[in-house]
């Protein structure tokens, strides 16, 4: 089985998921909400805020999916079922990454598109829009990167679901924001630029460990 079918077939149970469904309903909900509580942003677009906010929950949440779903599989042997077939390991755990990544990014898309709107028709969208768009959303990015392949680092490591979850919305969300920490000092650096290469450098070293150790799992 290809990466690709893997990929789709990760996509198709985890868009119909119960988180995931929450995820692409909650955040644009939240983002309304967020603008009717009217925080002090001090002339910040509500959909920077929006950006930042939603992407954190968002990201959580499909921390605790991964890790609880790799626990799930594991308990149940489903993967003596996948690993009788021509199918390296690796790949399962390459498809479920890109599975809930992207769906999480059709969900923060969303909730982007919702703070957009109330931007637009509450104070107007300011000239420098985009730019600080693109500066919230790359970070946010690249934390949603760093905490989804840590997930899968808990799914692998642990043998308990309620482990799995605690971990991962204590410890997943923390460990990503720590290692993106640089870019919110950097006086030198551009901080997008920093945070997208720490972000991928990040999560690709965090998804070859995964990868390592769940090659070395009996199953």
């Amino acid at each position: 089985m290809s990466l690709l079918l893997l990929f789709l077939d990760e996509l198709k149970g985890f868009a119909k998921s119960k988180i995931m469904i929450i995820l692409w309903f909650g955040l644009p909900a939240l983002a309304i909400l967020i603008h009717f509580i009217q925080p002090e942003t001090e002339d910040f677009p509500i959909t920077s805020l929006v950006t930042i906010v939603v992407s954190s929950i968002g990201s959580t949440l499909s921390s605790i999916m991964l890790s609880t779903s790799i626990v799930n599989e594991k308990n149940n042997h489903v993967y003596e079922l996948f690993l009788v077939r021509p199918v390296k390991r690796y790949s399962l755990l390459i498809s479920k990454f890109l599975a809930v990544y992207l769906c999480l990014i059709i969900a923060v898309g969303l909730s982007l598109l919702v703070g957009l709107v109330i931007d637009g028709i509450t104070v107007g969208i300011p000239e420098d829009f985009l730019d600080l768009i693109f500066d919230s959303l790359s970070i946010s990015l690249s934390s949603m990167a760093i905490t989804c392949s840590i997930g899968i680092f808990f799914g692998v490591l642990v043998s308990s679901v309620a482990a799995a979850a605690i971990l991962s919305v204590y410890l997943g969300s923390q460990l990503s924001s720590i290692i993106l920490l640089p870019t919110f000092f950097s006086e030198t650096l551009d901080p997008v630029l920093l945070a997208l290469t720490i972000g991928i450098s990040a999560t690709i070293t965090i998804m070859i460990i995964n990868i390592f150790i769940f090659s070395r799992k009996q199953f």
